[in-house]
């Protein structure tokens, strides 16, 4: 098996005007046997006011989760061929709980300030995991299949054969700013996933501040195709500026983009 892969994270243009940090984290590992990428879009609001640490945490968590499921199941595709929900599901439970061990790990050295103790006060008190609040996509490819998983919105597109497709199940709850996410209490059940056998070309994962500033979902698969032919040939220079142009022209939003492209 022989991937490549690309990621960046930019501020948006709300999140420049305000001087507030990017919410999103992107993040890729490549070995020579697997190849991940994470994608993480924190929730930003005022409840939420460290979710821009809840999102770095949640691609870090996600990629050792994956890395030592591989290694204690033998490789990622057996199990998945034997039983694809329960090993979906013992991935997605593995990811909870280090990102929440993480999150207490981050509030014993970097305790509230005072600020953000009034922010608690104000509503009476906060779940620390909410404060985190943070969204989650991943993908997980090797040389025989595909494994996806998903909380919350954003886009997880796949190219086959060619041609771009949305393969994870949709979930319909998410209208508007509503969100499914990892400091959710039934966050467990609250995960989508798929398991691909025989695998795919490349990968693209995206918070939703991209897509949200396309027209249309099938313009966005057309960037898609765009995004990991670039990553394909090593032309990644331009990318960076552009989604910077379709921030600020488009969804205002800040922007994760993980791909993964066979060599």
């Amino acid at each position: 098996m022989s991937f490549k892969g690309y990621c960046v994270s930019i501020k948006g243009a709300s999140h420049e005007t305000s001087g507030e940090p990017c919410q999103d984290s992107s993040r890729i590992h490549i070995t020579n046997d697997i190849a991940i990428a994470a994608v993480s879009d924190g929730h930003g609001s005022e409840k939420h006011f460290r979710s821009d640490a809840g999102s770095e945490l949640a691609t870090r968590t996600a990629i050792r989760s994956i890395m030592d499921f591989a290694e204690r199941n033998g490789g990622l595709d057996r199990i998945f061929i034997e039983n694809p929900q329960n090993a979906a599901r013992r991935i997605a439970a593995n990811i909870i709980c280090s990102w929440n061990e993480d999150i207490s790990a981050h509030m014993s050295y970097a305790p509230f300030t005072e600020k953000e103790q009034a922010i608690c006060k104000k509503y009476g008190g906060i779940p620390t995991e909410s404060i985190y609040g943070a969204t989650l996509i991943l993908a997980a490819a090797t040389s025989r299949g595909l494994f996806g998983l998903q909380i919350g919105d954003g886009s997880f597109a796949m190219r086959r054969r060619g041609k771009m497709s949305f393969p994870m199940p949709e979930d319909e709850r998410l209208v508007g700013n509503l969100t499914t996410s990892l400091c959710d209490s039934d966050a467990i059940d609250n995960f989508r996933w798929f398991y691909n056998e025989g695998g795919c070309s490349a990968v693209i994962l995206s918070s939703d501040g991209l897509i949200n500033s396309f027209l249309s979902s099938e313009d966005y698969l057309r960037f898609g195709e765009r995004i990991t032919d670039a990553v394909s040939s090593k032309k990644t220079d331009e990318l960076e500026a552009h989604l910077h142009e379709r921030t600020r022209a488009g969804s205002h939003d800040d922007i994760s983009v993980a791909v993964l492209t066979k060599k």
